[in-house]
């Protein structure tokens, strides 16, 4: 303890002054193992489901995390208390790290800032002004906040889509999330660079530059077919095949950009992709809400992970609805994204679980799709973004909308939200326990306090 409060005192962020702990620093004088002792329930990376049960988490020499999940592991384990940090499962369900596969987490900056707006107007009239008022700076914070967001719900791990990304990796870091954060590419410029040329560069030496980070993955972004030309595509899969690292767009997000498409180039967007030796294993498409059948055997063909995003697809009124039923029946690798907060206006990936089962049943007209496996399984799929699935995180039972219990994936499913989340444990470290983050609470409110003074800029 004098040990943890040393270094807690000394601790200082440079560029607030503020007296902070980063999950780094908090790992190092960790416990090297977990047990979570009388679980009510606990649910695996298989989705099968467990009553009264231990859990044990524990860090191997090789820095690969392993579980174990079984009845007394305190004398089965052979155990130490000493070397342990327990914690009562009681009245918890344990269950993977849930997982974001497509977001813009600066734009938790603009959460709110406006709704109900017709697509275009909102874009040129509210966000595009008001993100080329974004700085470095700006971007940072708005990844913290973002960071400790998305952990307060659950999620461990995330794809993320912004320019400034060393901004975004840093953000990352700090707070202890693992993410793949994607430099985004667009023919005319981003607030980083104004130049094509100065984003390629850019993103080959960030990629370069990260590469081998183990919990931060850096990759590209080309932005979308109406932003990026064939050229720009092209030169990004190089770049990606070069680093073997993951390529992120959007892709037939309105039917807008998909007859535009037709009309212009005679060819619908995922075909384009095909045609240009785009689509493959290592890369993540967001939305594909206006996609053919053919098209959604092409992206399974072709092993293509694909970020579905309902929440920001309703409320931004994209009008068509992925063609989850037929996406499934050909096995394609899906996820679940929330997009940016300013068209969601949360990352609640347990938010997102419902809505989709819902918005599916609803679609079909059929109660049997989009079952609470289905959606469960896309919710924890951080395997997509690359990156095993060895976190774990428990629910409190306890509240009234949580009783009583028939099924636990139910209550999980279409009973649960992110405020939920008792416990968050990432690679092995405590980041978030009794829904009390570990970092001081001055470093919180440094974050709280930054984003009420840069919010003042936006019009």
């Amino acid at each position: 303890m004098a040990e943890f409060l040393d270094r807690l005192v000394n601790a200082r962020d440079s560029r607030t002054g503020w007296v902070k702990e980063t999950a780094s620093s908090i790992l190092s004088i960790s416990n090297s193992s977990i047990l979570i002792k009388n679980l009510s329930y606990s649910i695996d990376n298989n989705l099968n489901t467990y009553k009264n049960i231990d859990l044990l988490i524990k860090k191997e020499e090789n820095g690969k995390i392993k579980i174990t999940i079984g009845k007394n592991l305190m004398e089965k384990e052979n155990l130490n208390q000493k070397d342990l940090k327990i914690i009562d499962g009681k009245n918890k369900c344990a269950m993977p790290g849930l997982t974001n596969t497509h977001t813009h987490i600066p734009m938790t900056l603009l959460r709110g800032i406006s709704d109900d707006m017709i697509l275009h107007d909102w874009l040129k009239e509210k966000i595009w002004v008001n993100e080329a008022k974004l700085t470095k700076e700006d971007v940072y914070y708005g990844s913290l906040l973002g960071c400790l967001e998305m952990l307060r719900f659950g999620i461990t791990s995330f794809n993320d889509m912004y320019f400034f990304s060393e901004e975004i990796l840093k953000a990352t870091k700090e707070i202890g999330l693992k993410g793949t954060i994607c430099y985004p590419i667009i023919d005319f410029g981003t607030p980083e660079h104004s130049n094509l040329d100065k984003l390629l560069n850019g993103a080959e030496n960030f990629i370069k530059k990260y590469k081998d980070e183990k919990t931060v993955k850096p990759a590209i972004a080309p932005h979308a077919p109406y932003t990026c030309s064939e050229n720009t595509y092209i030169k990004c899969k190089e770049i990606a095949n070069k680093y073997n690292t993951i390529l992120h767009t959007h892709i037939s997000e309105t039917r807008y950009e998909v007859v535009e498409m037709e009309n212009n180039k005679n060819i619908r967007p995922v075909d384009y992709l095909n045609n240009l030796n785009i689509l493959d294993k290592n890369t993540i498409v967001a939305h594909c809400v206006w996609i053919t059948k053919d098209e959604a055997k092409t992206l399974t063909k072709t092993e293509t992970k694909i970020s579905h995003c309902p929440t920001s697809n309703m409320k931004l009124a994209s009008g068509g609805v992925m063609p989850l039923v037929e996406l499934l029946e050909y096995n394609a690798n899906i996820s679940l994204g929330t997009d940016g907060v300013a068209s969601n206006n949360n990352m609640d990936i347990l938010e997102q679980m419902k809505i989709t089962s819902l918005l599916h049943k609803a679609h079909r007209w059929d109660p049997t799709v989009a079952d609470l496996n289905t959606v469960l399984k896309m919710g924890i799929n951080s395997q997509s973004i690359g990156f095993e699935n060895n976190d774990i995180i428990l629910i409190d039972l306890g509240a009234p909308h949580l009783r009583p219990i028939h099924n636990i994936k139910s209550n999980i499913v279409y009973s649960a939200n992110g405020n939920d989340v008792d416990t968050v444990i990432i690679n092995g470290k405590i980041l978030m326990e009794n829904k009390k983050f570990v970092f001081e609470d001055k470093f919180i409110n440094n974050i709280y306090n930054n984003v009420d003074i840069i919010k003042e800029k936006f019009v």
